[in-house]
């Protein structure tokens, strides 16, 4: 059993950015299928609206540890939800390259606040409840992605994108009345950390070197097989964003509609391409909201290795599959690709808090995050580059050689005996 405080944290908070996340989660499934309404054609400048909120995050992840650090959990709350709703207001009032991208670049810093302080709040409990606890902020976090994209894509066929967005950015208005509900005084507050001598030297000495080397190398406080552990943790996640959370999720409404055209009939029955990727999408999601937990108790008790190597080649082959013309075939294997996702996500979130040590840990998580908005950054953006030179079917495939590179290194850095859990 969860002890009521920690689990009554987990669960507020996790409600809060799953009513957040509705505009973004909605937008993933809109927009691919009608870029003309957006302003936008299928190239570098819809990729780069899908992913500018990534590309922000991996400066305001580190504003957000800091933000945590200094001013707690409620007050930078209240200011991430004014830019949640603004931002999702925006999707449908103003269409355009450039107030999406601002749009999105809000809701990026708004995610960064969210996440990272939700992450806090899971990881000051206890080690053996942190996997589940995990799987209980995710479940409770793709709640609200499965709303939007299946709620979301029907509004918008029925009444057109405007108005349902701001439909949407309306319900996020509930989350004010959520804020005030957080117990500040169990939130992990980072105390002033002490370091030897040696490790003074050693931050000094990277205080000159580039943020690219204090992503990959790591604190002066970690040996070197806990080092190349949370790397590879790292660079896993890194492969699994930007294959799934990135290009997946970014481009199946395209994939369907380059199927299907404008609708589906079934029986006489017509599915509208928006409607049709918002189902898929929902029955994604709907897989994270139900077995996250789940998976995260797995984790627990049979350790992170055992559930990272046999979900990452379930999502390598399924990957793979999406090159097939049937489009009952993506409608099945999405979601059984977004399910083996969840399962590497919990895992590695959980890994990512097992190496960290109490006193950098706001800095390790929000760098874990950091390489997560770092792959889904690069998804979009690369899966719409590309589509300019190659077929989708290839696209996908570079997506599963990645992914197998990410299992590749987590296989190599973990090998060793002295790996925990």
């Amino acid at each position: 059993m969860y002890k009521e405080i920690p689990k009554r944290q987990v669960c507020l908070t996790a409600i809060i950015l799953a009513i957040s996340v509705m505009g973004d989660s909605m937008l993933y499934g809109v927009l691919p299928s009608h870029l003309d309404e957006f302003g936008l054609t299928a190239g570098l400048g819809a990729g780069l609206i899908l992913s500018a909120n990534r590309w922000i995050r991996l400066a305001s992840n580190t504003w957000a540890a800091k933000i945590y650090n200094k001013f707690g959990l409620k007050n930078p709350f209240y200011l991430s939800v004014v830019l949640a709703i603004t931002s999702t207001a925006a999707y449908g009032l103003f269409p355009g390259f450039w107030p999406l991208l601002i749009a999105r670049i809000a809701w990026g810093i708004c995610f960064s606040i969210q996440l990272v302080s939700l992450y806090m709040v899971v990881l000051r409990e206890d080690e053996q409840y942190r996997g589940r606890l995990m799987g209980l902020y995710n479940a409770i976090f793709r709640f609200g992605s499965l709303m939007a994209v299946l709620v979301g894509g029907i509004l918008v066929d029925l009444i057109g994108i405007r108005i349902a967005f701001l439909i949407i950015a309306f319900v996020m208005v509930l989350c004010f009345s959520i804020i005030p509900l957080l117990n500040e005084s169990d939130t992990y507050l980072a105390s002033p950390i002490k370091h030897s001598n040696s490790d003074r030297k050693k931050f000094q000495q990277n205080g000159n070197k580039s943020n690219i080397w204090i992503l990959l190398t790591g604190y002066p406080g970690q040996s070197t097989v806990q080092r190349y552990k949370l790397l590879a943790v790292h660079y896993t996640r890194f492969t699994n964003t930007f294959a799934i959370s990135g290009l997946v999720t970014a481009t199946v409404g395209l994939l369907l509609r380059e199927r299907i055209g404008e609708s589906l009939d079934i029986s006489g029955f017509t599915i509208g391409v928006a409607t049709l990727t918002g189902m898929v999408l929902a029955t994604s999601f709907a897989n994270e909201v139900g077995l996250s937990t789940y998976f995260g108790h797995i984790s627990d008790k049979f350790g992170r290795k055992s559930v990272i190597w046999i979900c990452l080649p379930m999502i390598i082959i399924g990957s793979s599959l999406l090159i097939m013309e049937s489009v009952f075939v993506i409608i099945i294997v999405v979601p059984i690709v977004f399910a083996a996702t969840t399962a590497c996500k919990i895992t590695l979130d959980a890994s990512a808090g097992d190496l960290a040590s109490e006193s950098d840990r706001s800095e390790v998580m929000s760098r874990y995050a950091t390489w997560t908005d770092l792959g889904a950054a690069f998804g979009p953006v690369a899966g719409y580059a590309l589509l300019s030179v190659l077929n989708i079917q290839w696209i996908y495939l570079f997506s599963s050689l990645l992914l197998t590179s990410g299992l590749v290194v987590y296989s190599i850095a973990n090998e060793k005996k002295t790996e925990a859990r």
